[in-house]
């Protein structure tokens, strides 16, 4: 989920993609040994942390660092299990924007597979 700086990384939103500044893009990553998926929230959105509080607590797991006073890095993590039913419920919420983000574009998780998702490499 975190890409280490001036590392190169592959993302479903074009780099020439028109982004509309008033909603909150949710970045998700695969967590293949675990079978979990990250979501990443650039900012604080409270219908989608709803999406994620209304499942079981073993299923879920929020994660924040603060590594100044300045900058957050806050993700939510969920069971695999769920992420067709996480996917759905948040591309229903008009103001939020899903870049999905991988590390290699020959590895593409088969829960992304459906999606029929095109990756741009990034530089970190």
């Amino acid at each position: 989920m975190c890409f280490w700086k001036n590392s190169p990384y592959w993302s479903s939103r074009s780099s020439s993609t028109t982004r509309d500044w008033g909603s909150v893009v949710i970045r998700i990553a695969y967590f293949k040994p675990i079978n979990w998926v990250g979501f990443n929230f650039c900012k604080y959105h409270p219908d989608a942390v709803e999406v994620f509080r209304k499942l079981p607590k073993s299923d879920r797991f929020f994660y924040e660092i603060k590594p100044n006073r300045y900058a957050s890095f806050k993700v939510w993590c969920v069971d695999g299990q769920h992420f067709e039913k996480i996917i759905s419920l948040l591309k229903n919420v008009p103001d939020i924007e899903l870049e999905f983000v991988i590390s290699e574009p020959s590895q593409i998780p088969e829960l992304f597979q459906p999606l029929n998702l095109t990756f741009h490499e990034r530089s970190g």
